[in-house]
């Protein structure tokens, strides 16, 4: 299996500074793996980078319209750096719909103070260290919110980790991190027409990872806009489909 010391030395025989079959020195891992973490922690940012979604849940307080997220937080697990969606679920095992909502549209609730047995939006402001989970109308019932988010790449600290990934990771990983560690400091022996090649290949390389990790996404119309019992419009055969 594919370690973090593989990753590193395969991205030096890519930038041409490491032969066939020399190893990198222990001084060039130390700084090849800092490089590496950067690079992650730099696609945690990116929503089409994480190929995987977490479900996690919490029980509504009475009440209680904002929730901390984070160590040490109301609900004291890792900290998301976003929520894609949500429901709500009651005590008979029945879900309903929520609504994550962008800043603006939270800002654009006048009275935040309404109560409702269902509330039916959620913001999710990504404060650090610990994020905030934002109910609107405040819950009179204790529901159970889930919630899904996209997880954040993982920082390693040995070279002797292991990486289980998913197809096209690994690609990804060297070549990218071949470029991060040239940036860094890291000797660059390729010429002018490889290191372009080098480009291309590292783009193409995480085209082909966001391009597997998309999601569809659906357009739905209120029924009664449409006078349609389905509301579910084909953009392709222009026609709603039944």
């Amino acid at each position: 299996m594919t370690t973090v010391a593989d990753i590193l030395t395969a991205s030096g025989r890519t930038l041409g500074y490491l032969g066939r079959t020399e190893s990198m020195a222990a001084a060039d891992a130390v700084d090849g793996l800092a490089c590496f973490n950067r690079l992650l922690d730099s696609w945690s940012n990116e929503f089409l980078m994480s190929y995987v979604t977490l479900q996690r849940s919490f029980t509504l307080t009475v009440g209680t319209q904002t929730y901390t997220i984070g160590s040490g937080g109301t609900i004291n697990s890792t900290r998301p750096s976003n929520i894609i969606s949500a429901f709500l679920r009651d005590s008979n095992g029945l879900d309903y719909p929520m609504e994550v909502i962008p800043r603006e549209k939270w800002d654009g609730i006048g009275d935040k103070t309404n109560t409702s047995q269902m509330p039916f939006y959620l913001f999710y402001d990504s404060q650090y260290p610990l994020g905030i989970i934002n109910i609107f109308p405040s819950p009179l019932l204790a529901y159970t919110v889930f919630f899904n988010t996209t997880t954040d790449q993982v920082d390693y600290s040995l070279l002797t980790t292991s990486l289980a990934l998913p197809v096209g990771y690994e690609r990804a990983f060297v070549l990218n991190l071949a470029l991060e560690m040239q940036t860094a400091g890291f000797p660059c022996l390729l010429d002018e027409k490889s290191y372009a090649r080098l480009i291309e290949n590292a783009s193409n390389a995480i085209a082909n990872v966001k391009r597997a990790n998309q999601k569809e996404y659906l357009a739905d119309i209120d029924p009664a806009i449409t006078l349609n019992n389905n509301p579910w419009y084909n953009i392709f055969s222009d026609s709603y489909n039944r």
